[in-house]
């Protein structure tokens, strides 16, 4: 890791004469286009933003489902980092939260596309690219998965694509000081910490590419340059790689302070200063000696109905000066290194903005030498694949896509994976393809190889068309947009049929069954079927459920149900194992135990006789004992004996 000492007076020398032609050509150009207080947006956006601030916020992203799960522990980790949950957005896409020591106050995301063969080959270890996003990176998603198709392009392709969540106005750098609610410390989350995570828990090879977009390009640079033992390749597409000629401290300044209200002397102190020394990627290019860098950007020019543009829409002022100075920046860096005799490869397009389209565009360019670089087998490039037998006709209609791999072995029948789902057969069900939130529900538990064995349908719309199910051998998983998707073990199943599936009082299911003392649990919008340990199924439903949910369902004193919901007049209850839940209109629902007090409210004819419904739970009283309030009366129990106040 290179430290301060490394930018020396010579660099800085160099860099302050290379900043006199610079700072006449790059100033007035970005004052032209509004460099500090136009608004910076993409080729076809009216949206504001800053100057440097990659384009606009990404767009918001298709409705995702999460799914929660508990991920096996990473050993290896330093202290105080440590994975909370993973969480799957698709067969191949998941979210990991981690505890970060470097940044404690909230958990950080970040998403992986798996590599091609992640199922199919379970022994194996994966290369790494690492994406990184814009100034105006979102705390939900990265932009890369927002903006553009780099799910589908890495699809066939076996790496890892490591995508980090959230970081705006970051620059992935470990900031000097607090600003502005966050105290940014991502290069040592990145580095000390993520890169434990990927090589112990996600069957990293260790071999990594990193690239970026704007602040991410140049972030990209200095990660590699200050961290040259982990990676293999980087990349800047449209990134800054010179921070310190005249003018360019003052328009990130600006531009951090559009995009979310940012002090740049937080992050690396006094504009000019060793700490904007230190992050200039045109000054540490030694440092990349022996990788392979790759470094392009557009002239600033609309293309836009060229035959063979990609631009999706007119571009604006805003985005061709951003790539101006983009350009400008980078033939900087690129000097540099001609200086320094580090090669580069130079992609500088005779058209193009600072857009998104142009960014995806770059990405399929650049990986050809991704590939090189991370000395990835051609077999492992791309997909050479066809389906066979009942899967090939399951997927002729394209529904998911085309393979990226053959079919192989799992439990007692074959899988597939799909460009946008899986396609699974056994010789007892067929074949069946799966994609989207189900199929994720699916993979999570393991797929064929779990407790829900192999699909018996492709997915079915509910009768209110509002959601969707698959049934499998064992059970079923029901999504919803409100819900979510979620597993139903085949009893439980048969029992929510009772009250009429989806439609009926209980809604869809919720979250998954939980496992309580031997028994299941699962919640559904309106209430709760459940497996006793004895392998007795009950619903609960409504205000009663309510109740129930609150105290913590068979968690609680209560117990498990022992009979469902029974009608009487005026109201309802239902019975469990240590105690009985009432409810009418006037009085809601309130627990009484069995025991005493319960005996001597059933001697007086319970809820229809002198005392009425009870009014609040059965609790305890100071003297040593318990008491229950009625519509018409107390009933307590105090040392042993009971005392009875009607009204």
């Amino acid at each position: 890791m290179r430290d301060t000492a490394s930018r020396s007076p010579q660099r800085q020398r160099r860099q302050n004469r290379r900043s006199i032609w610079m700072a006449a050509a790059a100033v007035p150009a970005a004052l032209a286009v509004g460099l500090a207080v136009t608004p910076a947006v993409s080729a076809q956006s009216s949206l504001p933003g800053s100057s440097l601030s990659d384009s606009i916020r990404p767009s918001d992203p298709p409705q995702r489902t999460v799914l929660n799960t508990e991920y096996p522990d990473v050993e290896g980790l330093p202290e105080g980092v440590e994975v909370e949950r993973v969480e799957w957005l698709g067969n191949r896409h998941v979210a990991v939260w981690i505890q970060s020591a470097a940044m404690p106050e909230q958990l950080m995301q970040v998403q992986i596309l798996l590599a091609r063969d992640w199922h199919s080959n379970p022994d194996r270890t994966f290369p790494e690219v690492w994406a990184l996003d814009g100034l105006r990176a979102r705390d939900d998603e990265n932009g890369w998965t927002i903006e553009t198709n780099i799910q589908q392009f890495y699809a066939d392709k076996n790496v890892n694509v490591i995508l980090p969540v959230g970081g705006e106005s970051s620059f992935y750098a470990d900031w000097q000081r607090p600003d502005n609610g966050k105290n940014y410390q991502w290069e040592t989350f990145l580095t000390q910490e993520l890169v434990p995570v990927l090589d112990n828990g996600f069957r990293s090879s260790r071999e990594r590419a990193v690239v970026g977009i704007s602040m991410g390009g140049t972030a990209a640079m200095n990660l590699a340059e200050r961290h040259p033992y982990l990676f293999d390749f980087v990349g800047s597409f449209s990134g800054y790689l010179d921070t310190t000629t005249t003018g360019m401290p003052e328009a990130i300044t600006a531009a951090q302070l559009d995009a979310g209200g940012y002090n740049s002397e937080a992050m690396w102190g006094p504009p000019y200063s060793q700490g904007w020394i230190d992050h200039d990627p045109k000054l540490g290019i030694d440092a990349l000696e022996g990788a392979t860098v790759y470094v392009s950007a557009g002239s600033g020019s609309s293309d836009y109905g060229d035959p063979n543009s990609v631009a999706n829409g007119p571009a604006n002022l805003a985005g061709m000066g951003l790539e101006i100075i983009s350009r400008m920046s980078s033939q900087t860096f690129v000097d540099y290194a001609q200086n320094a005799g580090v090669p580069v490869i130079t992609q500088f397009r005779p058209s193009g903005v600072h857009s998104w389209e142009y960014w995806q565009f770059e990405m399929t360019q650049a990986w050809p030498y991704i590939a090189n670089a991370l000395n990835i087998p051609e077999e492992d490039r791309g997909a050479d694949c066809a389906p066979v037998g009942a899967i090939a006709e399951a997927t002729a209609s394209g529904l998911i896509g085309t393979c990226v791999n053959n079919e192989y072995a799992v439990a007692d029948g074959m899988q597939q994976d799909f460009r946008s789902g899986t396609a699974y057969w056994s010789p007892d069900t067929g074949a069946y393809p799966l994609f989207g939130a189900i199929n994720a529900r699916y993979t999570e538990l393991d797929g064929p190889a779990g407790w829900l064995g192999f699909p018996t349908t492709g997915e079915i719309a509910t009768p209110d068309r509002a959601g969707r199910y698959v049934h499998f051998e064992n059970g079923s998983i029901y999504w919803s947009p409100a819900t979510g998707a979620h597993a139903i073990p085949g009893d439980i199943f048969t029992e929510w049929g009772t009250t009429g599936w989806e439609a009926g009082d209980l809604g869809y299911p919720a979250a998954a069954a939980r496992e309580i003392d031997g028994g299941f649990v699962q919640e559904f919008q309106n209430g709760y079927v459940v497996r006793t340990p004895e392998g007795d199924n009950h619903w609960v439903r409504g205000v009663i459920a309510d109740k129930y949910g609150e105290l913590g369902t068979a968690e609680s004193q209560l117990g498990y149900p022992t009979s469902d919901e029974r009608l009487i007049e005026g109201g309802a209850f239902q019975e469990f194992e240590n105690g009985n839940i009432y409810w009418s209109p006037a009085t809601g629902a309130h627990v009484i135990m069995h025991g005493a007090i319960f005996d001597a409210w059933g001697a007086a004819g319970w809820e229809q006789g002198e005392y009425g419904f009870p009014t609040a739970d059965q609790t305890s009283i100071p003297a040593g004992g318990q008491v229950v309030e009625f519509e018409n009366g107390t009933i307590r129990q105090v040392n042993g004996r009971i005392e009875e106040d009607e009204r």
